[in-house]
Formats: structure tokens, sequence, C-alpha cells
């Protein structure tokens, strides 16, 4: 579950964003979780490795 703080929310409600920008986001989301990934490997402590590909799951079905 991706836990967002309501002080982090915007005041006003997000435009409808275009679908090349859901398709754009979902290729580079793909490519983090990706074999080879610097991200995965480098930034991710390993500990919490499983937590946080879940969370960008969440985020790749959110985006369709």
């Amino acid at each position: 579950k991706v836990v967002i703080s309501p002080e982090d929310r915007p005041d006003e409600p997000l435009p409808q964003l275009p679908a090349s920008l859901h398709a754009l986001a979902r290729e580079a989301l793909h490519r983090i979780l990706g074999d080879g990934s610097e991200l995965a490997k480098g930034w991710v402590d390993n500990s919490d490795a499983t937590e946080w590909r879940q969370e960008v799951q969440l985020i790749l079905h959110a985006l369709g």
C-alpha cells in the first residue's frame, strides 16, 4: 500500500493526464524493476527491496 500524507497532496485536483504520459511512466517503472536496474541494486536496501517492489507494482497498477 502506497501511503501518502494528506499534507503532501496538491490543494486542487490534478488535471487529466494524457495517455502518452501514462505509457512513459509505465515504461520507466518497468525499467527500474527489470534485471540490471541500477536503481533496484544500488539505491534500495536489501531489507526493503520486497516492499519497494510491491509499492512500485501498485503504482504500475494505478497507471493501468
